[in-house]
């Protein structure tokens, strides 16, 4: 088996303590597999040693978590990946899962979705930052609004504004 790790930021900038922990459990499955990471530019610095395959991005422009999932079954196919680990904010997960599972089947890939131990040990407040540029990593409700949004349309209207 081949595998590799997707992690999804949680808010802007790098120095969240969010994307922090991300990047942290992001390098820890990678260094235990022997895998690479695919990421976006916040969710940086991974321990050295660990090959880093940044998403496309038009920084710090928002990337849908579609877009993301799509380059990184892409790119996880190209290596010959068969699992794909992914680590995102807890409140985050049901959306990324939601959305590798719709890349994976759009891309016919055989890929299985696990996710990164350690993600679960924390609170869902402690994913929130009141540092986040963006106002929905901020504050929870907002991100419970909008993702209840994005997670119940659907899935061809959200394919449109997600791509």
């Amino acid at each position: 088996m081949t595998a590799a790790v997707v992690a999804f930021a949680f808010g802007v900038p790098n120095t969240l303590r969010s994307n922090r922990r991300i990047a942290d459990i992001a390098s820890k499955t990678a260094k235990s597999l022997g895998a690479a990471v695919y990421t976006q530019r916040d969710v940086i610095p991974i321990e050295p040693g660990i090959a880093i395959e940044l998403t496309d991005e038009d920084y710090p422009k928002r990337v849908p978590t579609l877009r993301i999932a799509r380059g990184a079954v892409k790119w996880a196919a190209k290596r010959g990946c068969d699992e794909l680990w992914v680590c995102a904010a807890r409140p985050h997960v049901a959306r990324c899962l939601r959305d590798l599972r719709y890349a994976v089947r759009e891309a016919n890939a055989d890929i299985a979705l696990k996710l990164c131990e350690g993600i679960g040990q924390h609170p869902i407040d402690f994913w929130f930052c009141r540092e986040s540029a963006q106002l929905d990593t901020r504050i929870r409700m907002i991100w419970r609004v909008r993702d209840a949004i994005l997670t119940n349309m659907p899935m061809r209207f959200y394919v449109r504004i997600a791509s």
